[in-house]
């Protein structure tokens, strides 16, 4: 995979620093010898992107570290052809600072992020492309490992093998490790990964890392923490030891303020730039029924404070007194109420839906403050007087008009998975999560998928 990336960036180096002498703004030094001072640009990039990590097989085909080194790399580019510029005086650095470094990081993101479906797609037909693991541990946790690397095959971990641990497991550190060694050679694993266990001592850890050096194959030790993302995952240093520092969750701050105001932009933008398609949406749909356009029902919002939601109708104009009549076709469980072909929805209620454009609306109450772009999903009242005490914080944050319920299967969720959902991005909510859930909404919307 690296040697097609660097095959790749390198394509996309060239093509960016061949921007600047065809845009005309490349200085006396590129008009003289353009192709020289091209190739010689995009050298630098490519070096730049390498010295940088964004190509280690550490970091490709998953998370954010990926995306992340690329824009690290160009920032420092940056500004080194920045002092570069100032202390030369030349217009040729400003050029390449201004064309080259801007196209190139917009090419190379949208080039790794074909890559990685690339990669997502071959991995989840089983065409090679993933680490072959042995997993390590008691059996309940090597089973909860299996099925959770099962569910995503698209991450590239197929566990092959396992080591059960016994209760006599560590009794002799070195023979243990060498055992655990010979069963992933058989199975040809290159990733060992050992859960939480008590009866798999450091001492077997550390003879296991011992035997391993120079293999090629890859340690990873599974910590026991349930619904904890990686931003708030640090590790220090204290006394020889290495302790997993859990840092709290973020309900305040300036990362709050910062969310509120992008949400106040991007919602004000979208409703001016949307402002004709709502329109016809709205005309469409006073046509189609008799109603109003507009669909407005009680939802739970910060803290539990009631508010009332805005949607476009898509629906009959008495589709609340008809659901007693279809409780028992009921297809959710919990106090949700869903039904796929549900009679009650109209011709052009059912499209809305399909494409989520009568949630357009909601980006109202987004700017007015009772709703944020991302976030958990509002909940109805009857809802949250079923909520367990834990359940209820996910209150804690204003509910959104996307989240991971969104990109995860929409419709298709059981209410205890959605639950389980919002608390996860109560609990470890980001800016950057915030952009890749936008990103990922939009991609779902676009495929209709899970919505009805």
């Amino acid at each position: 995979m690296r040697s097609l990336l660097a095959v790749s960036d390198a394509a996309v180096a060239l093509a960016a620093a061949g921007l600047v002498p065809l845009v005309g703004g490349g200085g006396r030094a590129i008009e003289q010898r353009p192709l020289l001072t091209t190739v010689a640009a995009a050298a630098v990039l490519w070096l730049v992107l390498a010295v940088s990590g964004s190509r280690d097989p550490r970091v490709l085909g998953v998370g954010q570290e990926e995306y992340k080194r690329l824009v690290s790399a160009h920032a420092h580019l940056a500004g080194v052809i920045a002092v570069v510029g100032y202390l030369s005086r030349t217009e040729t650095p400003r050029a390449y600072l201004l064309i080259a470094l801007p196209a190139g990081l917009g090419a190379l993101l949208l080039t790794r992020w074909c890559w990685r479906q690339w990669l997502h797609a071959h991995r989840r037909r089983g065409e090679g492309w993933s680490h072959r693991v042995l997993a390590v541990g008691s059996g309940p946790q090597v089973r909860e490992l299996s099925e959770q690397l099962a569910g995503r095959r698209h991450l590239g971990y197929d566990v092959v093998a396992a080591w059960i641990v016994g209760q006599d497991a560590g009794t002799d550190a070195a023979e243990t490790a060498r055992a655990v060694l010979r069963l992933a050679r058989r199975n040809d694993a290159d990733v060992i990964a050992v859960t939480t266990c008590d009866a798999m001592g450091a001492e077997v850890l550390r003879r296991l890392g011992w035997l391993l050096e120079g293999t090629g194959t890859q340690l990873v030790v599974v910590p026991g923490l349930v619904a904890v993302a990686g931003p708030r995952v640090h590790t220090r240093p204290i006394a020889g030891l290495h302790l997993l520092c859990i840092e709290e969750p973020a309900f305040t701050g300036a990362g709050r303020v910062a969310k509120r105001l992008f949400d106040v932009a991007a919602a004000t933008a979208g409703l001016l730039a949307l402002s004709p398609v709502l329109l016809a949406i709205a005309v469409v749909v006073r046509v189609e029924s008799r109603g109003p356009v507009l669909h407005r029902q009680t939802r739970i919002g910060k803290h539990g404070r009631p508010f009332r939601m805005v949607k476009f109708r898509t629906m009959v104009a008495d589709a609340e007194r008809r659901q007693a009549a279809l409780r028992t076709v009921n297809e959710q469980d919990g106090p949700l109420f869903k039904i796929r072909d549900d009679p009650r929805v109209t011709r052009v209620g059912r499209f809305l839906r399909r494409y989520s454009l009568d949630e357009l609306p909601q980006l109202y109450n987004v700017v007015v403050g009772r709703m944020s772009l991302v976030g958990p999903r509002p909940p109805l009242p009857e809802e949250v007087r079923q909520y367990a005490k834990d359940t209820r914080r996910r209150l804690l944050v204003k509910p959104g008009l996307t989240g991971l319920w969104q990109i995860s299967g929409r419709s298709n969720l059981t209410w205890t998975d959605g639950i389980a959902l919002d608390l996860h991005y109560v609990e470890n909510w980001s800016f950057t999560t915030d952009l890749v859930i936008l990103w990922k909404t939009a991609r779902v919307v676009a495929a209709g998928t899970g919505a009805y």
